[in-house]
């Protein structure tokens, strides 16, 4: 539901046909805030969460009821005019409308279904308390839809031939195509089809944002259609996510928290989308257990290793304590080691006994695999199962190119971080491979780091006279060759300046892993050695509006957006937790 309220915050500025009709724009201004897609996403939400169980009367009465209370909440958030006066009726009453506002509102209902009929059946029931007319239904419907297909490992290209095939929507035309003459509508059948496209032609999320912006019309909705299916496609960037939040009052995060346990609540397991695509891994295993060439060995391990880079989770048994702290389960096999067991989905761990369970990382299982007294890892023992040992974890490493491209899950110490080379380490594997896992553990690791800032000395105006009368005392005098080795000591504070680069049109606050990373740039400034969240503090406060934070601009740089600041400020501190822990 994120992505369908960022869609609506970053498309709203160009509404009413203000698209630049290109990728290329600031993908948050002063305009970028929550409309009524966003208002009505949250009433949506609401009301299928409160009505769950109930008869299909009931929940369109939750619906009206939520509608009408969120929206009398927000009155000024951009609501067409029929749906307006909808609002405030006594006894509202569908109105036979085709307008896209059934297909903005229908997120939650692509997300909290276990089928693809029921998903339908519900979005269907969202559209009518207002949206009644075949194609407003269909709009609402063909959205859940694809998001229930999407969050459920299906492809583009299936969620395509779906929603062609359901709704007969036309998707033949490329952006491209559609870009040139699309203008703003407001209708279901002129907004659905192209969202959909955008989401089909982007190669990211945020390469979905821009090319549903590009293509212009009613930007808000069409962004917040096509970023809705977007989320549960690819899932949503960190830095966007808590931009997100930081637009939204708290009455919607209240509601939007609610939302998101209610999706990771354990009965919808299964659907967390870090196991959607462990499919692909059981159908590998399945083909070599059907036949067990070198072939279709390579293509078990390549299944594991493209998941990982995917930020996939196995499923692992573990007693989970009451303080919510956990100890994995390891089996003892015949030839003496222990051996971890890892499962691809819910349905797999169901098969055996019942037991606790933890989610984690793919990547992280089988650095545990490769542990002294391990044996390796069993995948899926109670059905098809497959022995991870040592030796085929080694290829998947080298298949993966014999470099880093996960940080090791080492414990942050004072001792770890000393010197900066663990955190320049850190850098050089989240550029390779930005996953969502290396990208969390690589803030962590610089919520407690210490930097190196190039500043400039300025001195006060008196120290600056004085300087200067030495400076030309000896030109007159001895020469200049008299100053080298001779000393100069300011009488008053000192301020320290920090340098600011740019690139392009952003202007960047510059730190360094370590001062010998300045390099020749760091010949020409004092270099001051900063925690990073003061490092953070310089930035936010600098009177050039910096973009953010880069990291080691000259050899390996990382951006830190200061859209992550307060993430990364509010982030818990693991070396003062191992303090409170001795003390």
């Amino acid at each position: 539901m994120i992505g369908a309220i960022l869609g609506d915050m970053i498309g709203a500025p160009y509404e009413f046909d203000r698209s630049p009709k290109k990728k290329e724009f600031p993908l948050f201004s002063k305009g970028s805030q929550f409309t009524d897609d966003s208002v009505m996403t949250i009433a949506v939400a609401e009301a299928l969460m409160t009505s769950r169980g109930e008869t299909d009367d009931g929940i369109k009465a939750a619906l009206v009821e939520s509608m009408q209370k969120w929206g009398r909440k927000y009155p000024n958030a951009g609501y067409g005019g029929m749906f307006y006066y909808w609002l405030k009726e006594k006894n509202p009453e569908p109105y036979n409308s085709f307008g896209n506002g059934s297909a903005m509102r229908v997120a939650a209902a692509g997300w909290l279904y276990d089928t693809l009929e029921e998903t339908r059946h519900m979005a269907r029931l969202t559209a009518e308390v207002s949206h009644n007319h075949p194609e407003g239904i269909k709009g609402a419907e063909a959205t859940a839809s694809a998001i229930f297909l999407a969050r459920n490992g299906h492809s583009k290209e299936e969620i395509k031939e779906y929603v062609i095939a359901q709704f007969g929507y036309d998707l033949s035309r490329t952006c491209d195509e559609i870009r040139p003459k699309y203008h703003h509508v407001e209708t279901c059948q002129e907004t659905v089809p192209e969202a959909i496209t955008a989401f089909l032609e982007g190669k990211d999320f945020e390469d979905v944002i821009r090319t549903a912006v590009s293509l212009g019309g009613d930007c808000d909705t069409l962004t917040c259609i096509a970023c809705s299916i977007a989320e549960a496609f690819y899932g949503i960037p960190t830095n966007l996510a808590c931009e997100c939040r930081k637009r939204l009052p708290e009455d919607m995060l209240t509601v939007l928290d609610l939302f998101i346990d209610a999706v990771n609540s354990e009965e919808n397991m299964c659907h967390d989308c870090s196991f959607d695509g462990n499919v692909q891994i059981e159908e590998a295993i399945e083909a070599y257990h059907a036949d067990k060439t070198e072939e279709n060995l390579t293509a078990v391990l390549e299944s594991i290793r493209k998941r990982m880079h995917e930020d996939g989770h196995f499923i692992l048994p573990a007693i989970v304590h009451e303080d919510e702290s956990s100890d994995i389960l390891a089996v003892w096999a015949d030839d003496g080691n222990q051996w971890y067991v890892a499962f691809t989905s819910q349905e797999e761990l169901d098969k055996g006994y019942s037991c606790d369970a933890i989610s984690h990382y793919i990547d992280s299982v089988m650095e545990m695999g490769k542990s002294p007294n391990v044996g390796g890892v069993i995948i899926n023992p109670w059905g098809k199962s497959f022995d991870l040992d040592k030796k085929l974890l080694e290829r998947i490493s080298k298949m993966d190119g014999g470099v880093e491209h996960f940080i090791p899950d080492y414990e942050i110490t004072p001792e770890l971080l000393k010197g900066g080379a663990f955190l320049k380490r850190s850098i050089g594997i989240c550029n390779r491979n930005r996953t969502e896992r290396n990208l969390m553990m690589l803030l962590s690791i610089l919520r407690d780091s210490w930097v190196w800032v190039p500043c400039t000395a300025i001195m006060s105006d008196a120290d600056y006279a004085a300087f200067d009368k030495m400076f030309m005392e000896a030109r007159d005098g001895e020469g200049l060759d008299s100053l080298v080795g001779k000393e100069f000591v300011a009488h008053d504070e000192t301020r320290m300046v920090p340098d600011i680069l740019e690139s392009g049109e952003d202007k960047f606050f510059p730190v360094f892993t370590s001062a010998e990373e300045m390099g020749e740039y760091g010949e020409r400034f004092s270099k001051v050695e900063s925690h990073f969240l003061d490092a953070i503090r310089l930035a936010r406060n600098n009177e050039a509006n910096v973009y953010g934070i880069v990291i080691n601009p000259f050899s390996e740089p990382f951006e830190i957006p200061k859209e992550l600041f307060d993430f990364i400020e509010e982030m818990d501190s693991s070396i003062e937790r191992e303090k409170d822990t001795d003390e």
